[in-house]
C-alpha cells in the first residue's frame, strides 16, 4: 500500500497547475511557510480541519493556527493556478485591506500562489462578519434570543467551517450552549431552510429564526447526550432500538418534502466520488469502479414510495433527551428511499470500524439494534446491503479530506469492506442466488480446505486460514485468494482460477509450459477438477497499471515488458501447448464490427462515422495479412504485468487463457493502444505516456525479427478503434468515447 506522503507527492507532480499543492498537503512545510508571514511568525502549530481539492483549479483548506501565546486563529488557504492567483490579488477590496493594514487582510504566499483569508472574507458565505462583529451579532441575537436582553456573558464558538460551503457556530452563555447558527451559500440556503422546517414539523428541533439576507438559520440547542458519545453496552443497545423506532416514525410521516432525492442523484454522487479516487489514488480507481458498477446495476431494483428523509443520518445526529431520541442537523432532508437513512447510519458504523473507534462486533450489535427498533414500526424492505455499500463508497475520500496520516490505507480497507458487502448481498429476489452459492463455496473452509491440501501436499498439516474473492464475472469465472498456514507458522498464498464450465486446461498448459521454460510467470501448481479450479502461487508485486496511474513507473520497466513479451511469443514450449488454436485478422475484424454495432445502437447519430471508420480498418487490416506469426497472448496490457518491488526491470506476465497463434505485432499493438487509452483517461491527452510507448516498442522490435514499426502502429490503430466500444461498457469511461472516435478517425485519415 502506497504511503500517504508518496501518494500526495505523486498527486502534486500530476498537477503542476497548482504550484502550492505539495506545500498545502504537508503540515511541516505549511507551518514553516506560515511563519514567514509577519502576523503568523509565532505560529506554534497548524491543523487542517477540512480540505477540498479540484484538480488544476484549486485546493482549499480550513486552518486552525495556534500561536505561541495559545491564541487560536482561523484562516482558510486557497491554493490557485498562477492565473487565478493574479486575478484574486487584483481584487479591489483585498488590495484596499492590505494597504490599510486591516487585521483581516489577506496574507500571501506568492511563490506558491496561495492566499490566506479570514473567514469573514469568504465570498460564498458572504455574511460571516455578522458573527465576528459584536454589534451585528448583538442585534441578531436580540431577535432570536430576546430573553438574553443585554447579551451579557454571551459568547460564540465556531464548531465547523467548510470554506465556500457552510459554517456552524454555537451561541453560549458561559459553558451553557443556547443555540446553533448555520450560515451557508445562496445556493444551499433554501435546502437548509426546508430541512429545518421538516425537523420542526416532526418535533425534533426548535427554530429560533432565519435571515434570508445573510443566509442564516438559528435553532435552539438540544440538551442531552449525543448517541455517538455513549459507551457500549446493554443500555446503548436499548437506546439504539428506540432510535430505530423513531427513525421509522419519521419515515411514516404523513407528508413528504417537495425536494426529491432521486436514485440518479445518489448514482451521480457515487461517480463523483470515483472521479475523486481516480485523481487521488489512481491505482484504486478500478476497484472502486467495479464496486460502483455492481451497485448501480442493483439499486434500481428496490423502488418504493418516497418518505421523509433526514438525509445525513448517523449516531452523531442523534441526541438522547428525557423526552426520547431527537434528530438534529436536517440540512440535507428531502424525500426519497427510506433505506438511504438506514444505510447512512450503518455506513458511519462501518467508518467507525475502519477508523478504529469500534470493533466489528460492536458495530454489528449497534446496527442490528437499529434495525430491530425500526422494524417495530415499519418494514425495512430488501436491498439494504447495496444501499450501505453505496453510502460507504461515497465516503471513500473522507480520510483524505480529514487529513488522516494513513489515508491511503483507510481507502484500501474501505474498498475491501465494500467489496465484501457487494459479494455478500444476494440478488434481492428473496430466493437463493446460484452464483452467490458458488462464491460462498469457494471461500468455505469446510468445502475447500481438504481439497486444497489433497491437491497440494496430502502429507502436510496445512490449514486454510483465509479465503477471499479477488474478482469474478457472475456465472462465468472467479479468482480466489487462499492463505494456508502450517503448524510452524509458514504461510503460502495461492490464487485459484475457477471456471463455471470446468477447468481451463488450455490456460494451465500454456502457463506451465512457460514456467518450465524459464519465462517469469506465476508458478502453476495443481488442477482440482471436481472444484473446477486450478491453483497458482501468488506473486507479490505491483500491477503495472497501478504504477502508470500514479506516475511511478521506473526507468527500464517499459523495455523489460517489451523483451518479456517477445520471449513469450517465441517460446517453443508455448507454441506446442497452444496447438492448433489460431487468431487472425478476420477474427479481429469480426469483434470490431460487433463492437461498432453496439456503439451505433447507443449513438445512432454516429452510425455513418462508425461505418466509415470500420471500412478504413478493413482496408488497413488487408495490408497486414503477411505479418509474421508468433504465439499470441491476445489480452496483453498493463493489468497482465506485475513489477517486482525491488527491481523495476523484473516483470511477471499473467493470464494465458486466450493464447493462440497469430500475427505477433497484434500483442504489441494491443499493449500500445491500452497505454494510449489510459493516458487519455488520466490526462485527456493520448500522448501523455508516449515515452513509455516508445521504450516498449523499441525493445520489442529489437527482439522480434521480421516485424516492422509500421505493422505495430497499424495493429495499435485497430486495437484503439476497439476501445471506442470498450469505453461504452464502463460508465466511468463514457467521457472518452467521443475523443477516441475523433482520434481514430484522424489516425485513419493520415
Amino acid at each position: 500500500m502506497i504511503a500517504a506522503r508518496d501518494a500526495e507527492q505523486a498527486l502534486a507532480a500530476r498537477d503542476p497547475a497548482l504550484p502550492g499543492l505539495e506545500l498545502l498537503l504537508d503540515n511541516t512545510q505549511l507551518l514553516a511557510a506560515l511563519r514567514t508571514l509577519a502576523p503568523l511568525a509565532s505560529a506554534r502549530s497548524v491543523q487542517v480541519r477540512y480540505l477540498r481539492y479540484k484538480p488544476c483549479t484549486s485546493c482549499v483548506l480550513s486552518l486552525e493556527i495556534t500561536m505561541e501565546n495559545a491564541e487560536l486563529l482561523r484562516y482558510f488557504a486557497r491554493g490557485l493556478t498562477r492565473e487565478r492567483f493574479a486575478v484574486s490579488l487584483r481584487h479591489l477590496k483585498r488590495r484596499a485591506m492590505i494597504a490599510a493594514g486591516h487585521p483581516y487582510a489577506p496574507l500571501v504566499l506568492e511563490r506558491q500562489a496561495i492566499l490566506l483569508l479570514h473567514p469573514t472574507q469568504d465570498r460564498d458565505i458572504r455574511y460571516l462578519d455578522t458573527l465576528w462583529d459584536d454589534t451585528k451579532r448583538h442585534r441578531l441575537l436580540q431577535d432570536w434570543l430576546p430573553e438574553l436582553v443585554n447579551n451579557e456573558g454571551v459568547d460564540w464558538q465556531l464548531m465547523r467551517y467548510k470554506p465556500g460551503r457552510r459554517c456552524v457556530a454555537v451561541i453560549q452563555r458561559g459553558e451553557t450552549p443556547l443555540a446553533l447558527v448555520r450560515c451557508t451559500t445562496a445556493r444551499e440556503f433554501g435546502a437548509i431552510l426546508q430541512g429545518s422546517a421538516t425537523g420542526v414539523a416532526l418535533g425534533h428541533i426548535t427554530l429560533l429564526g432565519a435571515r434570508a439576507v445573510c443566509r442564516m438559520v438559528a435553532t435552539r440547542w438540544m440538551p442531552g447526550q449525543s448517541l455517538d458519545s455513549l459507551p457500549e453496552g446493554d443500555d446503548m443497545t436499548a437506546l439504539v432500538e428506540r432510535v430505530g423506532a423513531e427513525l421509522a416514525l419519521v419515515h411514516n410521516a404523513p407528508f413528504v418534502p417537495t425536494l426529491r432525492r432521486k436514485l440518479q442523484d445518489d448514482l451521480n454522487a457515487l461517480w463523483r466520488e470515483w472521479e475523486a479516487i481516480r485523481t487521488l489514488l489512481p491505482g484504486e480507481a478500478e476497484r472502486f469502479e467495479h464496486c460502483a458498477t455492481q451497485i448501480e446495476a442493483h439499486l434500481g431494483q428496490f423502488s418504493t414510495p418516497p418518505v421523509v428523509l433526514h438525509g445525513d443520518f448517523s449516531a452523531d445526529q442523534v441526541v438522547i433527551t428525557p423526552a426520547g431520541p431527537r434528530f438534529i442537523d436536517w440540512d440535507r432532508s428531502a424525500s426519497g428511499h427510506p433505506l438511504n437513512d438506514i444505510a447512512s447510519f450503518l455506513a458511519r458504523l462501518e467508518m467507525d470500524v475502519i477508523n478504529g473507534l469500534r470493533s466489528r462486533s460492536q458495530a454489528d450489535t449497534v446496527g442490528e439494534a437499529l434495525l430491530r427498533g425500526y422494524r417495530t414500526q415499519r418494514t425495512s424492505g430488501d436491498g439494504l446491503s447495496w444501499f450501505v455499500a453505496r453510502s460507504l463508497l461515497c465516503l471513500a475520500t473522507e480520510s483524505f479530506r480529514l487529513r488522516w496520516p494513513d489515508w491511503p490505507k483507510r481507502v484500501d480497507v474501505l474498498l475491501t469492506r465494500v467489496e465484501q458487502l457487494c459479494f455478500q448481498e444476494a440478488d434481492g429476489s428473496g430466493g437463493s442466488d446460484p452464483w452467490q452459492e458458488v462464491l460462498t463455496r469457494l471461500c468455505s473452509r469446510q468445502t475447500m480446505e481438504s481439497a486444497l491440501i489433497q491437491g497440494l501436499a496430502p502429507d502436510c498439516a496445512w490449514r486454510l486460514q483465509a479465503a477471499r474473492i479477488v474478482r469474478h464475472k457472475p456465472g462465468r469465472r472467479a479468482l480466489v485468494e487462499y492463505q494456508l498456514d502450517d503448524a510452524t507458522g509458514v504461510t503460502q498464498v495461492l490464487l485459484g482460477k475457477y471456471r463455471e464450465k470446468g477447468i481451463d486446461n488450455h490456460a494451465f498448459a500454456c502457463q506451465q509450459a512457460l514456467w518450465r521454460g524459464g519465462i517469469r510467470v506465476p508458478e502453476p501448481l495443481v488442477k482440482l477438477p471436481q472444484q473446477k479450479i486450478w491453483l497458482q502461487r501468488k506473486v507479490v508485486a505491483t500491477p503495472l497499471t497501478r504504477m502508470l496511474l500514479i506516475s511511478q513507473v521506473l526507468p527500464g520497466t517499459a523495455g523489460a515488458v517489451g523483451i518479456a513479451l517477445a520471449r513469450m511469443q517465441q517460446h517453443p514450449g508455448l507454441r506446442q501447448a497452444i496447438g492448433d488454436r489460431r487468431w487472425d485478422l478476420t477474427d479481429e475484424l469480426r469483434v470490431l464490427d460487433w463492437g461498432f454495432r453496439q456503439v451505433a445502437e447507443q449513438h445512432p447519430d454516429w452510425r455513418r462515422r462508425l461505418n466509415r471508420l470500420f471500412n478504413r480498418c478493413e482496408a488497413l487490416a488487408s495490408t497486414l495479412v503477411a505479418s509474421r506469426e508468433a504465439c499470441l497472448h491476445r489480452d496483453f496490457y498493463p493489468d497482465q504485468i506485475l513489477v517486482a518491488p525491488d527491481d523495476p526491470q523484473c516483470v511477471t506476465l499473467l493470464d494465458f487463457d486466450l493464447c493462440a497463434i497469430g500475427a505477433g505485432a497484434l500483442d504489441a499493438g494491443n499493449y500500445l493502444a491500452h497505454i494510449s487509452e489510459l493516458a487519455l483517461r488520466l490526462s485527456g491527452d493520448i500522448q501523455t505516456l508516449q515515452a513509455h510507448e516508445s521504450a516498449f516498442t523499441h525493445a520489442w522490435l529489437a527482439c522480434s525479427d521480421g516485424v516492422t514499426l509500421a505493422e505495430v502502429q497499424a495493429f495499435k490503430a485497430l486495437s484503439l478503434a476497439r476501445h471506442i466500444f470498450l469505453s461504452t461498457r464502463f460508465p466511468s469511461r463514457a467521457y472518452t468515447t467521443a475523443p477516441l472516435l475523433d482520434y481514430c478517425e484522424r489516425v485513419m485519415d493520415d
